[in-house]
């Protein structure tokens, strides 16, 4: 079988280097036989791709340790749903799925009508195989995924135990999706470019691509900090590290790029802004496994330098200079754009934000490189600490935050005094007055700050929520409840937006409430001992020993109070494992909406006659907000996201 994978990935190479020259020779001619040809190619592309993967997986779980990736990164009594996230925690092997993906987007991609992109397509095609073929390349040439093993590890060396977790399903095959989406964004942007697309039709042709890859990314950043906090027992969720910050800064500038498109094809405004910050988010896109791979050093990971290091740096340096080089050539063949409008305009707001969001991932890259770059010039004691990004970093995503709440007041290219003013005291008031009521109640400054951060762009987007649905109930003569999906149903990517942006603004009330207002307790415990945290009290009942195959567990037993009442038992792990020769925390987590008890078992002799235990206790406010911010951003991408069937039927009606 894997033998049988090998080939198929080597004939999917070979008809990627095909495909690669027929879509250029569909670019060049305008022939229709090579445009048909090179679609198949990416259909045999992914169909080949897959075989190879099902190959893979199937070695993966029938545990055939004759193959080297099989044999280092799993182990006999690994599970077939571990077995199968085995194939991306290795570096080979997350090049490969990722690739396949790529294949796989591609391909349905190409069965896509776009009759009106004839131009556009085929050098769509042969962007988005080129790119296939780099991938496929690192997989096939550089290293071979399928090489066999030879070594006396008959059992597996076995999977990372920290890896062993639910959030190891779900959330790199999410961020690949979200970056195996955007390169068909960016292979359509640059197709553009190159045939000097004037108007904005490529825009509605990767809207929903777009729309796709930042809901997928976003989520699976929220759920690797969500893996993060329950998994590495030390209470927190984001650390700046630099293989978060890769995750994280594509998609900032794909948010931005989100913006730039909706305004380009609603107003003619910010053309060149749209094909930039594609052309940046994809750079991006190939700096995280620039950093995954040992390109840039990571802490909290420790990833390993791999050999695919310099072949991606190469990637990044060629897309880079290629895409700009081509931007800058066609810039003057670009439609021409609206004059520049005022800030005090929806369109300004816009801008704005466009230009916050790219100095924010200047400031977090700046943070991940300069490190390395003095470490190059001989300077090799220079960090650059987490106090850096939280104060450099903070007050510009708390500003982010604040000014989503202009967008909705301010009118299209220019706005009245008079009617800004009115709509800031119907919603900036508001949210000032519960800002100083807090402050006054003394329950926290940052409380305050985020009763006025997050009060006023909730106060916006409720305003037009209110003035809409009452403006459709007395024109319409619907009931308001009829008036208001009506309303979101007649409009899905503004008001889906607003969603989304909801989720932001819960997510940011979770950062400022765990960040500022978390109480940490740490105590060595007999049994019998109690622990107190704000107003909790927790008592060591017991510690149960056990011992497996895999590992050696100390289970504790922990009793929780509030006012004296018991409102809960919970049960922190410390696990001891065999193949990894360390041992990992697993923490216990009781979520209500106010906050959370964060228990950790930080240290036990595992001595069945010495029980003593070392605790770490965290009540973290807001926490399980994050989470369901989380929900509005996906609710969100899926209301802009879906289909509006009327406006279909009227395009079908119209191309008949």
């Amino acid at each position: 079988m894997a033998d049988f994978g090998h080939v198929a990935l080597i004939l999917a190479y070979i008809a990627t280097i095909y495909t690669v020259f027929a879509s250029a020779m569909a670019a060049r001619s305008g022939s229709r036989a090579f445009a048909t040809s090179a679609r198949n190619g990416l259909l045999v592309i992914a169909t080949l791709y897959t075989l190879s993967l099902v190959a893979i997986a199937y070695a993966f779980i029938t545990k055939d340790f004759s193959l080297k990736i099989v044999s280092e990164h799993a182990s006999k009594d690994l599970t077939a749903l571990y077995s199968f996230s085995a194939i991306y925690s290795s570096k080979a092997g997350s090049v490969f799925f990722w690739g396949w993906l790529i294949a796989l987007f591609a391909a349905v991609f190409a069965l896509q009508k776009h009759d009106t992109y004839r131009q556009i397509m085929p050098w769509a095609v042969s962007i988005m195989s080129v790119i296939l073929a780099f991938f496929l390349a690192l997989v096939v040439l550089v290293t071979n995924i399928f090489e066999k093993y030879s070594g006396p590890h008959l059992h597996g060396l076995g999977m990372n135990p920290l890896l062993q977790n639910f959030g190891m399903i779900i959330h790199p095959p999410l961020q690949y999706i979200g970056f195996a989406a955007f390169t068909v964004v960016f292979a359509f942007a640059i197709g553009t470019l190159i045939v000097r697309g004037r108007g904005t039709e490529w825009i509605t042709a990767i809207r929903r691509w777009t729309l796709f890859a930042w809901c997928t990314l976003g989520i699976g950043n929220l759920v690797g900090m969500w893996w993060s906090y329950n998994e590495l027992g030390w209470g927190g969720y984001w650390a700046w590290d630099s293989v978060e910050n890769a995750g994280l800064m594509p998609w900032l500038l794909a948010t931005a790029f989100l913006h730039s498109i909706a305004l380009r094809r609603k107003r003619n405004y910010l053309h060149t802004w749209s094909f930039a910050l594609a052309i940046a988010t994809f750079v991006f896109i190939l700096l995280s496994p620039f950093v995954t791979h040992g390109g840039i050093e990571s802490q909290l990971h420790g990833f390993y330098a791999s050999s695919y290091v310099p072949y991606i740096l190469s990637a990044i340096l060629i897309t880079l200079a290629g895409s700009v080089g081509l931007l800058c050539i066609r810039y003057g063949y670009f439609e021409k754009e609206e004059k520049p409008l005022p800030l005090i305009s929806r369109e300004g707001a816009f801008l704005i934000s466009n230009i916050v969001f790219v100095a924010l991932v200047l400031v977090i890259v700046s943070g991940m490189v300069y490190p390395e770059i003095a470490g190059r010039l001989g300077e090799n004691d220079v960090t650059i600490e987490r106090s850096y990004y939280d104060w450099a970093c903070g007050p510009i995503m708390l500003f982010i935050v604040f000014f989503m709440g202009f967008g909705p007041l301010l009118g299209w290219r220019k706005s009245s005094w008079n009617l800004t003013v009115r709509n800031l005291l119907y919603t900036l008031v508001p949210a000032a007055v519960a800002a100083i009521a807090i402050l006054i109640s003394g329950i926290g400054n940052w409380y305050s700050i985020a009763a006025l951060v997050c009060g006023f762009p909730l106060f916006a987007m409720c305003l037009e929520l209110i003035r809409g649905t009452m403006s459709r109930h007395r024109i319409r003569s619907e009931n308001y409840f009829q008036a208001f999906f009506a309303l979101i149903g007649n409009n899905r990517p503004r008001y889906g937006g607003f969603v989304a942006h909801t989720g932001i603004i819960l997510i940011t009330l979770g950062i400022i409430g765990s960040s500022f207002y978390a109480i940490e307790t740490t105590a060595a415990l007999n049994i019998g001992n109690s622990i107190s945290a704000g107003e909790y009290e927790l008592t060591y009942d017991s510690l149960i020993l056990e011992e497996t195959d895999l590992k050696r567990s100390a289970i504790g037993t922990v009793s929780l109070y509030k006012g004296g009442n018991a409102i809960a038992t919970m049960h922190p792990e410390f696990n001891y494992w065999f193949a990894a020769h360390d041992s990992f925390a697993e923490s216990a987590v009781r979520t209500t909406p106010a906050e959370d008890v964060f228990v950790s078992l930080l240290w036990t002799s595992y001595d069945p006659n010495d029980k003593s235990a070392l605790f770490r206790v965290l009540v973290n406010p807001l926490v399980v907000w994050m989470w369901i911010g989380g929900g509005f951003l996906l609710l969100g991408g899926m209301i802009s996201f879906w289909p509006d069937r009327k406006r279909k039927l009227k395009t079908e009606v119209d191309g008949k």
